[in-house]
């Protein structure tokens, strides 16, 4: 219910990782899903500062599996922040009844970055042109 609050302070953040996502979405398919609650958003700030973003969904798989899905990261400073990130998303996944938090790493530097913290690698996404 805050989006429209926020979103100028986020969307420039967001926008960074969504120029990676292969044209999977865009920035204003994002907001409607935000304003949906098909998505939420998680913000740190350093002060009135907004420095990072990200999205977060609840998924469940055709096994009835949940995972907290976080297809969007964006910002600076992530030394900073990301345990404590992680933490509160964890704490999220367990309110809704997940079983592990899932991400998408569009540069392997995330999974190095990571996998210190127990992340591993589940699947590679590839892809094929089909021509005109």
């Amino acid at each position: 219910t805050m989006i429209d609050l926020i979103w100028d302070k986020v969307d420039h953040i967001l926008a960074r990782p969504i120029a990676k996502a292969h044209r999977e979405l865009t920035i204003e398919s994002l907001y409607a899903k935000l304003k949906s609650g098909e998505a939420l958003l998680m913000t740190v700030s350093r002060g009135s500062e907004v420095i990072a973003a990200a999205t977060i969904e609840v998924r469940t798989f055709e096994s009835g599996m949940k995972a907290l899905y976080i297809p969007l990261v964006g910002g600076t400073d992530m030394d900073s922040w990301m345990l404590r990130f992680l933490e509160i998303a964890k704490a999220i996944a367990k309110d809704f009844g997940c079983e592990e938090l899932r991400g998408v790493a569009a540069r392997k530097g995330w999974l190095r970055k990571l996998q210190d913290l127990g992340w591993e690698e589940v699947s590679v996404a590839i892809k094929c042109k089909v021509g005109e």
